[in-house]
């Protein structure tokens, strides 16, 4: 699957943008501004000013809105019946941004917009897609053009629909939005982080749609590289080694995810566990590791290769964390050690586990996936069997995420722990109540 998300003011043609290169692609496309359009729309007619969050909130549980989509079109309805032009119109959009800066509206339509992407490969356009819809999309665009030539697309726009206004008035209200959007306290319109910018001022649509195709198909070239260049030679001299040296069985291989981004836990006996997971899981891995490696330059470089992210176990390393959950944003396998350090011939029910992995994996979006590594009990013996064991994938939706509390992260993290027990025969993960990290 992948997740598109295009954002940008009112004007710079992100809806005509999204729908060309969802029929390019294939994908389906959402229009949440059209969502929003609708909810204004029915405030109006109600005679709620569209910015009294007491008035609107209160209207909200009489407000039923469906989304369907037929012939690969989106239809919205509100309350069965299908919405029309009435949600393009100039008033329309004054009272879309004005509902879409109450947070009780913005949640009422959160998870509606969020579950549809789980499970289909999308392209969303509106103002906070990349930073709060859809943090986890493959692709980010900010899509912007000068107010001058936002002004004239919609004018024309309207005027072909019939729709009687003037230049200056278009463009004044454009302009005021504007303001509205980017300043507001809840889900500002500015481009996330890690969105490409792009401006159209000068582009026409077609080649508006050739340069967000051309930015997508990096992406999914850039996907296809299963590993780098180092990690791919590593990873075979290490398979050659340990499989000389052990015998080790894989079975589960089938529960691995293909695509997106995978939030990979596992029970915690020795140093080698990383390399067998790293030449038994399909796909390249990244992974947290004591700082100290890095202080080695020879070794500093090939931890790095390897996909290793330096983090100091002596305290909450905020930016460790921040990059892992940058790793599987990004669609890609974080393995991690909810033990927190290594636990030889320790049975893994006997331990308590640390929070990280379910942080990681609420801030990021990604499924978590159970991996229990199991050995015969006798140390240090040439040809040692050793087993790898690859669970379900735990979706994101199925984490209990609710208000991304502490106590959900720990909750979470036990739960995939719990699966890790349970491949391997043994019982439930005792609760924890010590420090996390």
């Amino acid at each position: 699957m992948i997740r598109i998300a295009i954002d940008g003011p009112g004007g710079a043609g992100k809806s005509s943008l999204a729908k060309a290169v969802a029929k390019r692609l294939g994908i389906i496309y959402v229009d949440t501004g059209a969502l929003y359009r609708t909810i204004g729309v029915y405030m109006l007619g109600k005679g709620i000013n569209p910015s009294d969050e007491e008035k609107v909130s209160a209207n909200l549980p009489d407000l039923k809105l469906e989304l369907k989509f037929i012939d690969g079109n989106q239809v919205i309805l509100l309350n069965g019946k299908a919405v029309g032009d009435e949600i393009r119109t100039p008033e329309a959009s004054m009272a879309a941004s004005a509902v879409s800066a109450l947070g009780s509206v913005r949640e009422f339509l959160l998870m509606t917009q969020r579950n549809i992407a789980e499970n289909n490969s999308v392209i969303m356009d509106g103002r906070d897609i990349g930073t709060v819809i859809l943090p986890y999309a493959e692709v980010k665009i900010f899509l912007t053009a000068s107010p001058e030539a936002r002004a004239k697309r919609r004018f024309a726009e309207l005027t072909a629909k019939g729709i009687e206004t003037t230049y200056e008035k278009v463009y004044t209200e454009m302009v005021e939005r504007d303001k509205n959007d980017s300043t507001r306290a809840l889900a500002p319109c500015v481009p996330a982080d890690d969105a490409v910018l792009l401006d159209n001022s000068e582009l026409t649509a077609e080649g508006t749609t050739d340069a967000v195709l051309k930015i997508v198909n990096k992406e999914i070239k850039q996907r296809k590289k299963k590993f780098n260049p180092f990690y791919r030679v590593c990873r075979i001299l290490i398979t050659v080694f340990m499989r000389l040296t052990m015998i080790i069985k894989v079975t589960g291989k089938e529960n691995i995810p293909a695509e997106g981004g995978v939030v990979l836990c596992s029970n915690h006996i020795g140093i080698r566990d990383v390399f067998l997971i790293g030449i038994t899981y399909p796909r390249q891995l990244f992974f947290l590791s004591k700082k100290e490696w890095f202080k080695i330059p020879v070794m500093s470089s090939v931890m790095r290769a390897w996909g290793a992210i330096p983090l100091d176990r002596g305290g909450k390393d905020v930016g460790a964390l921040k990059n892992a959950v940058v790793v599987a944003k990004k669609g890609k396998t974080l393995a991690l050690f909810p033990q927190g350090t290594r636990k030889p011939g320790i049975n893994p029910k006997d331990t308590q586990v640390k929070s990280g992995a379910g942080m990681i994996a609420y801030h990021s979006h990604a499924d978590m996936l159970p991996v229990c590594i199991k050995t015969d009990g006798v140390k240090y013996r040439f040809m040692r069997k050793i087993e790898v064991i690859y669970g379900k994938p735990i979706k994101y939706s199925e984490l209990g995420f609710e208000r991304g509390s502490v106590g959900e992260f720990k909750d979470a993290t036990s739960k995939v722990f719990d699966e890790i027990c349970e491949l391997g025969g043994y019982s439930s993960l005792p609760s924890d109540e010590g420090e996390q990290s």
